[in-house]
């Protein structure tokens, strides 16, 4: 089989209704892509739903009766899948005509990563829980819509009809997620490319509400990491093994794919969590992008600084009296990252103290890295997290144990 889309959904019957609906639509007429859908412990009927639609394509409807996290249910449909390529579709996307085709046309190439375009949402229901910025937002688009006042919707309230999306006619309706970390992510691109040509950390658009990538590419790292049940950060986490293994991120975005704005599924806390698994997870001189990404904003250091840094780790990591260095940015990351997301697992006194017996050794790679004219926004955002991190100047300090010639410290 050519493919398999997956979709897992928890409790989004009315929205997963749409997405197949414009699923049905699809250009793609070859009977070889087939629809894996796990319903990931849901309440709200939605077996009763998927046995009921009729979809033009073979459907897999599968049932975990306790919801585990959606990394769980993503793997559950993996697992499931026959196709050669996985497109991952989540439950409240609905897709244009030519999402299966152009998807399988950029897999003409092998080992790419098709990251599509996940930044355009609509309002397809009206719910009570929305946040106050989305009902700010609806606001602004319900005019547009003809659509009556807030007062007269009920939960659940159907603002668009299949009719809408049969004709074309939703598409009219849709808008850019307005967010800083959208306006990021499009001048990455605008600046590197759709290939991301010289761009060291293509993972950050491993969003897997619209995105392909070879099954055994999948199965070869290990699938989405269970361990991660909090909201957010496991399809980061799959990214971040795929471009590691070797995969080739691609910026599709011309394969549109809108998310049904609904209430946010997060807790407050499941960033912190996230984070602190993450970073703990790949702490290594190998994986150093991913707190340093993690950090970043908390460090105030921009994305083109964030992707030097990272060009200039990819040539020190070939070198290794360079790694003394690697580790010390590592260390200091992690030290900063316990500090604001983990405090009752920070030990400043105990963490220099470990620091002291390499001061010669940081020193002398310190001198070379400079002699050679390498590694110069690694050097100076070293020294600025590690000011950051001990209250401590790292120049003064490597002077003070070049100038007593040793690094034995009591």
């Amino acid at each position: 089989m050519r493919a398999s889309i997956i979709i897992p959904s928890y409790n989004s019957k009315e929205r997963l209704y749409l997405n197949l609906t414009a699923l049905n639509l699809q250009t793609y007429d070859d009977d070889d892509v087939e629809v894996v859908v796990v319903d990931n412990g849901s309440t709200d009927n939605t077996m009763e739903m998927l046995q009921k639609f009729k979809l033009k394509y073979p459907m897999q409807a599968i049932r975990i009766e306790k919801n585990e996290g959606i990394a769980k249910g993503r793997n559950k449909g993996v697992l499931s899948a026959k196709g050669d390529i996985l497109i991952f579709h989540d439950s409240d996307m609905i897709a244009n005509k030519d999402f299966i085709k152009q998807h399988l046309e950029i897999h003409e190439e092998p080992d790419v990563v098709a990251c599509g375009l996940f930044w355009r949402r609509v309002y397809t229901h009206y719910y009570k829980s929305f946040s106050s910025e989305q009902r700010a937002s609806f606001e602004k688009m319900r005019d547009k819509m003809g659509m009556k006042p807030l007062s007269v919707y009920w939960d659940g309230y159907p603002l668009v009809t299949e009719d809408w999306i049969k004709n074309n006619d939703i598409w009219q309706y849709s808008f850019d997620l307005d967010f800083c970390f959208i306006d990021n992510l499009k001048s990455i691109v605008t600046q590197y490319g759709r290939r991301f040509e010289d761009y060291y950390l293509p993972w950050r658009f491993c969003l897997t509400n619209n995105l392909s990538v070879e099954h055994q590419r999948v199965l070869d790292v290990g699938m989405f990491d269970a361990n991660i049940v909090r909201y957010g950060y496991e399809d980061y986490d799959l990214g971040i093994r795929l471009y590691k293994s070797g995969s080739k991120f691609v910026m599709a975005d011309h394969i549109i794919s809108i998310h049904q704005e609904h209430p946010a599924n997060y807790k407050p806390d499941d960033l912190l969590i996230n984070v602190n698994y993450i970073c703990e997870k790949y702490n290594s001189i190998y994986f150093i992008d991913v707190p340093l990404v993690c950090m970043s904003d908390s460090l105030g250091i921009n994305g083109d600084d964030q992707n030097q840094i990272m060009k200039e780790i990819n040539t020190l990591i070939q070198t290794p009296e360079y790694h003394v260095l690697l580790e010390l940015f590592l260390e200091t990351l992690q030290i900063i990252r316990k500090r604001l997301f983990a405090p009752s697992q920070e030990n400043i006194r105990g963490a220099v103290i470990k620091l002291y017996p390499k001061l010669n050794h940081y020193a002398k790679a310190a001198s070379i890295l400079r002699e050679e004219g390498n590694g110069k926004c690694f050097l100076q955002h070293m020294s600025l997290i590690f000011h950051k991190a001990f209250g401590i100047s790292l120049e003064r300090l490597l002077r003070a144990n070049e100038k007593r010639g040793d690094g034995n410290y009591e």
